[in-house]
């Protein structure tokens, strides 16, 4: 009886995704990011999580019990209410801030690697000059100046649709902040995408694309930009603790998410100015931010190591 000697073949994908399986911390991390959006999105929906303004004058600054799990602020609102919302603000603002900086980075980076030469040479000198300016400092700025814009367009709105300014305003107010913070954090990327594109312009089914005619922007669309998902994707995930830190640092300061909204960075403010009376109202949100940006660069330390071409080799 003959026995068959081969073995089931992986495609990259496929094997990337075995990798990543066996990193447990990474696998860990993916599962409580999971349960974090799910808890942040889907728990204020259960009525017994009350409304994060609502405020109980008779439990002002107490600790935990079973009717608030996590204590009360100084106004007696419910913290793991406000700690719920919170989080749903900050992740919102740390992902739609990197899908902008993903989308100019990635198409800077790709348009500057596939000219090369002169054009390549002014586009990155140009990535040096903002490089070489202040990065919070133009965040605030850049937030400000479209900051009376967004107030156009509530007012429009509202005079236009019919939909109260209560519900139009706390959206719309959180677009000048991850505009300003995506507008301004792909400098990074595109240097990135640039690299690599340079080295994948001169592969043999690049050659060949052009070869049988086909248009730049179809060869950066079809055979490019599908090649670049690996680095993409682990600098996503890299990229949004870093969007969430500087959020939380321009809620700090007062320069971000505006009430009646709440982010953890404006929560872990108002924690730190009554952490001597109140310590818990700066306990508690801590300690979610911290765990969701270690889970979040953990999983990015992951998927960089299950993406690496060198460790297929291992």
């Amino acid at each position: 009886m003959k026995t068959s000697n081969t073995s089931r073949g992986y495609s990259l994908w496929q094997d990337a995704a075995r990798r990543l399986l066996r990193n447990r911390p990474a696998v860990f991390s993916g599962i409580f990011l999971l349960l974090m959006v799910a808890a942040c999105f889907a728990l204020p929906l259960l009525p017994c999580i009350p409304n994060p303004n609502t405020t109980d004058l008779d439990a002002i600054a107490r600790g935990c019990s079973w009717q608030h799990l996590l204590g009360t602020d100084h106004l007696g609102r419910d913290m793991l209410a406000r700690v719920l919302y919170g989080g749903r603000i900050s992740l919102i603002v740390g992902f739609a801030a990197t899908n902008v900086s993903l989308l100019l980075g990635l198409i800077y980076g790709m348009i500057s690697g596939y000219a090369g030469g002169r054009v390549d040479a002014w586009m990155m000198r140009a990535v040096d000059v903002l490089f070489a300016l202040p990065f919070i400092v133009l965040v605030i700025v850049f937030s400000l100046s479209i900051e009376e814009v967004c107030r156009d367009l509530t007012s429009w709105v509202v005079q236009h649709t019919g939909w109260s300014r209560d519900s139009v305003a706390p959206l719309l107010g959180l677009v000048p902040l991850f505009l300003a913070i995506g507008a301004l954090g792909w400098l990074t990327l595109a240097r990135i995408v640039r690299t690599q594109t340079l080295a994948l312009r001169e592969q043999e089914y690049v050659l060949a694309a052009r070869s049988l005619g086909l248009g730049h922007c179809s060869i950066l669309l079809r055979h490019i930009a599908p090649n670049l998902l690996g680095p993409v994707i682990v600098y996503t995930t890299l990229a949004v603790p870093g969007v969430m830190l500087t959020e939380s640092t321009l809620s700090f300061i007062g320069l971000g998410v505006k009430a009646p909204n709440s982010s953890w960075g404006t929560l872990i403010k108002e924690g730190a100015d009554r952490m001597e009376i109140a310590p818990q109202l700066l306990l508690f949100p801590s300690l979610f931010f911290c765990l969701t940006l270690l889970a979040l660069n953990f999983l990015g330390d992951g998927l960089r190591d299950a993406l690496d071409p060198k460790s297929a080799k291992d």
